[in-house]
């Protein structure tokens, strides 16, 4: 099945302003470290959180936290590693170097409950996990454990990471991406479903290929947007300016055409963006340069 002929165009409108600069990490602090994957969303309280990935620390991978008055304010206070790696909860298990790698917050709410996915790598197998952490109010927020105390929900295929929520319907699906074949390439985005957002189905390939690529870093960072019925999926497949997002429209929220570029509608600036929508304005977020930290920008539809 082709686009459907009322899909509309993601475009970006006015100057992008940053919330969230490449934080001081002080003793943890890397010469070359970067800002990457990140969830932006409001706490029970109306203020406004970022949590984003730092890599290349001197520790690997962790999480650091930002806040704001509203989505409109340039520049959130930094408030410190929000965080880090715990094996004993399973998560980044024999890393090379022994390096932390905790990665790509998503955070959803559903039924007063905050939901916060994100990838803790490698596992006792060698494929990597995405797991779980939960926050009545959106401020503190305790890891999931399962009957053996690990935080993961579900592992893999190959190296799954950038884990995404949206409800379509009765059922919640998980978007993010891994690989399949025993190798890096092709980089695919899976998803699976869940009723309950513990229990997950197995995975099924949603998007690949195609002009955006099929080499090891060419379908991540998903982010699904459900607008009149449509179903619009954002792939990143280049982070450095410009920046390169793909952009899928389908009447199916597990179909976009994989190996294919046959529901592609165009490509967009941003780099691992979230779409949020407050107060009847849409907006996209950006980590184009990598070491400037996390931008905001308009987002309107054509």
């Amino acid at each position: 099945m082709s686009v459907p002929r009322r899909a509309q165009i993601p475009v970006l409108e006015g100057v992008p302003w940053r919330i969230g600069a490449n934080p001081d990490l002080g003793p943890l602090q890397g010469p070359a470290q970067e800002v990457v994957d990140h969830a932006i969303f409001p706490s029970a309280d109306g203020r406004w959180h970022l949590w984003a990935c730092i890599r290349r620390t001197r520790v690997g991978r962790l999480l650091y936290r930002w806040e704001g008055p509203s989505l409109e304010t340039p520049d959130w206070e930094a408030r410190g590693v929000a965080l880090r790696v715990d094996r004993a909860a399973g998560e980044s298990i024999d890393d090379v170097g022994g390096q932390e790698w905790i990665q790509a917050p998503h955070v959803t709410r559903w039924g007063g409950t905050y939901y916060m996915f994100y990838g803790g790598h490698n596992t006792e197998t060698g494929e990597c996990q995405i797991c779980l952490a939960t926050s009545p109010d959106g401020r503190t927020f305790t890891r999931h454990r399962d009957a053996r105390g690990y935080s993961r929900v579900f592992v893999g295929p190959g190296e799954a990471r950038d884990p995404m929520i949206l409800r379509a319907g009765e059922q919640y699906i998980c978007y993010y991406t891994g690989h399949d074949t025993g190798r890096p390439e092709p980089c695919k985005i899976y998803a699976r479903t869940s009723q309950d957002l513990l229990h997950w189905s197995d995975y099924r390939e949603v998007c690949w290929g195609g002009s955006g690529g099929d080499g090891r870093w060419s379908a991540e960072c998903p982010f699904v947007v459900e607008r009149d019925g449509l179903y619009y999926l954002l792939r990143t497949s280049r982070y450095t300016p410009p920046a390169l997002t793909h952009v899928y429209c389908s009447e199916d929220p597990l179909d976009f055409g994989p190996g294919t570029d046959e529901k592609k509608i165009g490509t967009i600036q941003v780099a691992a963006p979230e779409v949020i929508v407050a107060d009847g304005q849409t907006y996209i977020s950006t980590v184009e340069d990598l070491q400037g930290g996390v931008q905001l920008v308009r987002l309107g539809w054509a």
